[in-house]
């Protein structure tokens, strides 16, 4: 561009050689301000959200409000630290190990004022408010150039090896837990905030060659912008050529190179200024020339990042014919779909008004006008954008294109625009943790060896999405972290009482209405033949079911029936329910499951949630019962009476396998076979003793209405749940 006006000048004021001079000057503008020598790639949309650690790697200059991942500048190295655990009864010393790294990630190469959101490996970690969602220690420096060095670089690099990095924003992270990562630094992006504001590709435009040290002064109007970045290496020309395109711009020079938007001035030429021509020679008519219609584009896609949907790259189109060719637009720009949308409709009716074309000649007094300026033939004919100058013989050509110059800058005129359905829930509010401890018979698949306590919890605000979990043995003195509740476990309360049931049948009959905590969490019914492999099993108040039919009542409300009733050993709880039991699904996989030592059995606890929201939350106190260690009630407990003697018998259960195979015992799941038999006669005891098989011989009882209780040993929790039968009057044997 300069290369042209400066050769143009210089043949007015010089003759040849001034134009030569002009010229080669001109080309070291060009050069110096807008690259040159290699191919250009203009329009390319680079990825700025894959973090990096390479050396040499483009370090990114942001305008206005756009995510980016930077580079990974400086790392003290992932540090590694183990915890011992287990021994003595309750099992062999086990080692647990905990990573967690300290590093630094350079984000802009100028000042910015400040960060907002962040995300790791794509998750939100830290809100547009500034609240991380976990405990992050993290440090930012805004890129001034006075900032200090950075205190934990100096410690382990040293007050002289420890750079301040001025003039790069950078973030430093002191001992970030890896455990949720893999156990490696993950990848973190960040909403960067460079200019607060509304913001226009003239904006970014003057701010991309502030930042090289050129001036390029702008004028007219620009499409607006959220962010704008230039992550690739390249020159500043590759940088802001994206701009200037849909922008429509013209670039102009002279004592200062001027970038002008829509609606600039418009040049008036009066009609009969457009034919002049050397004296003596005869007159060249107008040449008005119109492109082929089926030779321009019908179709324009601009391709942007859509700052409604966390800045994910976006696509939209503006169609004006069937014509096959499209026009295929990108920049690294931010915006709203609607903004995109009426700058694709601008930049395509600009390329179809283009199509029609003309020369004009006009004497030498209008040398001034240089390409890119806007001409009107009378005060209300259209406007023509020059495309080419030239001055011969003291008449100035001009090649110049039919524009819409009196249209309102880009993106002014808002059109219906979609950029695509984001489910974004990270910035809602997600509300304090609620936690529950639960004390289970072991689950389908698991057989304990230490006692096991379940963590289950949920939030009620559309933000919840996980909590970590911290357990405390010393009252709470010290905290342990235990891991993290992702998504949440399906937790309510009970609207209606569950009725009395026998255990041993469906309960096809009786129901039970739930409220779900959340409004994220649903309940669905399953086929008999699933519940009866395991599926849909709940803990109502101490009661584990089973539910066949899950009905929608309500918001967060179901309706459930087609009970299984006393599942996996809780027979002895299906009576006395009432209104506001807890409510819980029970699905491992969205629960924490805790194996305290054995040493633990019988004494309290707490559990705490850790998340933004839960600071002032109160711990959860709880008491390790072991009932993944109890032994199960006996089956069939029969009595009968021979000779003088009483006979009774059982069939052993066991925690190690519920499923009945066929023909074969159930696992004894105990060191060995003890069991507790008690014999009450008017509420006193009348025999007690402790046997070795599932069978015991009373001499001698009367026959008085007796009450027998049998209760299998175990040698870690004492006996388990019992099981009873009341005879008034004792059968005799049929032998």
């Amino acid at each position: 561009m300069a290369t042209l006006i400066l050769g143009t000048v210089g043949r007015v004021f010089a003759g040849p050689i001034g134009g030569i001079f002009g010229a080669a000057v001109g080309g070291l503008l060009d050069r110096s301000l807008f690259g040159g020598g290699r191919p250009r790639e203009q329009g390319r949309i680079s990825n700025p959200q894959v973090q990096s650690a390479a050396y040499g790697e483009p370090i990114p200059i942001i305008v206005g409000r756009m995510r980016t991942a930077g580079n990974l500048i400086w790392t003290s190295g992932i540090r590694e630290e183990a915890a011992a655990g287990g021994g003595k009864r309750s099992g062999p010393a086990t080692t647990s190990y905990s990573y967690s790294a300290s590093f630094a990630v350079g984000l802009v190469a100028r000042p910015i004022l400040g960060v907002g959101r962040i995300w790791a490996d794509g998750k939100v970690i830290r809100d547009a408010d500034g609240a991380f969602l976990t405990p992050v220690t993290m440090r930012l420096h805004d890129g001034g150039g006075d900032q200090p060095v950075d205190p934990l670089i100096a410690a382990v690099e040293g007050a002289g090896g420890a750079p301040a990095y001025r003039g790069l924003a950078y973030a430093v992270f002191e001992d970030l837990p890896l455990a949720d990562y893999g156990n490696r630094i993950p990848n973190l992006t960040f909403e960067i905030i460079a200019d607060d504001g509304a913001i226009d590709a003239g904006t970014a435009i003057g701010a991309l060659a502030a930042s090289c040290g050129a001036v390029l002064a702008t004028a007219g109007g620009f499409p607006a912008l959220t962010g704008h970045v230039a992550g690739r290496a390249g020159s500043l020309a590759e940088a802001v050529a994206p701009l200037i395109a849909i922008s429509d711009a013209a670039v102009s020079s002279g004592a200062q190179t001027i970038v002008t938007g829509s609606g600039r001035d418009v040049v008036t030429i009066a009609p009969d200024a457009v034919d002049a021509h050397r004296p003596g020679a005869a007159r060249v008519a107008e040449r008005r020339r119109r492109g082929a219609a089926d030779a321009a584009p019908g179709c324009l896609e601009l391709s942007f990042y859509d700052s409604s949907r966390d800045y994910q790259p976006g696509l939209q189109r503006a169609r004006r014919s069937a014509v096959p060719i499209v026009d295929q637009r990108g920049v690294s720009a931010a915006m709203s779909p609607v903004e995109a949308k009426a700058l694709a409709i601008r930049l395509l009716m600009a390329g179809q008004l283009g199509r029609t074309r003309q020369t004009l000649r006009l004497s030498w007094r209008h040398v001034g006008l240089v390409p890119g300026m806007l001409v009107r033939i009378g005060p209300a004919a259209e406007a023509w954008r020059i495309r080419e100058a030239r001055f011969e013989n003291f008449v100035v050509s001009l090649d110049v294109e039919r524009t819409a110059a009196d249209a309102a800058p880009a993106g002014a005129a808002a059109r219906p625009a979609d950029g695509g359905r984001a489910l974004v829930f990270d910035d809602q509010p997600a509300g304090p943790t609620q936690l529950l401890v639960l004390d289970l018979p072991p689950l389908p698949g698991q057989a304990a060896t230490t006692p096991r306590l379940w963590i289950a919890g949920n939030g009620a605000g559309a933000g919840w999405r996980r909590a970590g979990v911290a357990i405390s043995s010393d009252n709470g003195v010290s905290y342990d972290d235990i891991g993290t509740l992702e998504g949440g476990t399906v937790i309510g309360t009970t609207l209606t009482a569950l009725a009395d049931a026998a255990p041993d049948a469906w309960d096809r009959r009786g129901t039970v209405d739930v409220e779900l905590l959340s409004g994220r969490d649903w309940l669905e019914g399953r086929p008999e033949g699933s519940v009866l492999a395991g599926g849909n099993l709940a803990l109502v108040g101490r009661e584990l079911i089973q539910f066949a039919t899950a009905e929608s009542i309500g918001e967060r409300r179901f309706r459930l029936s087609g009970l299984l009733r006393g599942r996996r050993g809780t027979e002895a709880e299906t009576a006395g329910h009432g209104i506001g039991e807890r409510f819980v699904l029970i699905e491992p996989g969205r629960m924490l499951a805790f194996d305290p030592p054995v040493e633990m059995l019988g004494r309290a606890g707490r559990a705490r949630p850790r998340g933004r929201d839960d600071e002032a939350t109160a711990p959860v106190l709880f008491t390790v019962g072991g009932a993944a260690l109890r032994p199960l009630s006996p089956a069939h407990l029969t009595a009968q009476r021979m000779g003088d003697d009483l006979v009774i018998s059982w069939t052993r259960r066991s925690r190690s396998g519920f499923g009945w195979t066929d023909f074969v015992d159930a696992p004894l799941g105990e060191s060995s076979e003890v069991y507790l038999v008690t014999v009450r006669a008017a509420g006193m005891v009348v025999h007690e003793a402790r046997v070795t098989e599932p069978r015991l011989v009373v001499p001698a009882v009367g026959s008085a209405a007796i009450d027998i209780e049998v209760m299998q040993l175990s040698a870690d929790t004492g006996p388990g749940a019992p099981a009873i039968i009341r005879l008034d009057t004792i059968p005799e044997d049929d032998l």
